[in-house]
């Protein structure tokens, strides 16, 4: 008889406080490592990241609250999400410490999250300030640089257009409490496609970086260099 297997990945919905977030997870028994898209990109950006990764962690693929398959809301708050996404990472009950991935201008969620909750380390690729999403959807999306991605993986990375959902996202990552510290200090690592040319996304933490830069094209490291990435992740499990 044929043995059935699991599948790799599955789909969960988790309704936290502010509303309900759509997750893939990738079960395994290493260290929970949370994948976050940039503004305006769904998880499945990180799919093939996820899916090179499960040998050696348990992955974790949210959509932001208002794309992909998580609910929109009234308010997109950063501290409203940074304790939802905490209740989330708590309700898998991993017992572990996890590591935070933020892309784009979701490292400033990436960021943050280490400042309140126990987090064993901190990835932000290719940081933007909440400032980028200002200009607009089209300038925005341009400066994400999607025609430099290869070609194989751009079926993944399918944007939404969405005018008001970017000015809600850019008001509530600018504004938020400020950080208390929780006396744990993760690691950190920043992760650029070519050298930076603004301010760390976490500014009360500048010299506690560990910057790699790529030399590659595009503003998606993870799809342009996957074996270098892969190996700089793993470092941090």
């Amino acid at each position: 008889m044929t043995e059935i297997l699991p599948p790799l990945r599955t789909t969960h919905v988790f309704d936290a406080a502010g509303g309900q977030w759509c997750f893939d997870l990738w079960a395994g028994s290493g260290r929970p490592l949370v994948l976050i898209p940039a503004v305006l990109f769904d998880r499945t950006c990180w799919w093939p990241t996820a899916a090179d990764l499960r040998p050696y962690a348990t992955v974790v693929a949210v959509d932001l609250p208002g794309h992909g398959d998580s609910a929109g809301r009234e308010r997109y708050e950063l501290d409203e999400l940074v304790d939802d996404l905490a209740m989330l990472i708590d309700s898998l009950q991993l017992r572990r410490a996890p590591v935070i991935v933020g892309h784009g201008p979701s490292a400033t969620l990436a960021a943050l999250f280490a400042t309140r909750y126990v987090t064993h380390a901190v990835v932000a690729v290719d940081p933007a300030p909440a400032e980028v999403l200002c200009a607009g959807v089209d300038a925005y999306l341009r400066s994400r640089q999607l025609a430099d991605t290869p070609e194989q993986y751009r079926s993944l990375m399918q944007a939404t257009h969405d005018p008001r959902l970017l000015a809600a996202y850019a008001t509530g990552l600018r504004h938020r409490r400020p950080a208390t510290t929780i006396g744990v200090d993760p690691a950190r690592l920043a992760v650029h496609s070519r050298p930076p040319s603004g301010p760390e996304t976490d500014p009360q933490a500048t010299g506690t970086w560990r910057h790699e830069i790529y030399g590659v094209p595009g503003r998606f490291a993870p799809l342009a260099a996957v074996r270098r990435f892969i190996t700089d992740l793993r470092t941090m499990l």
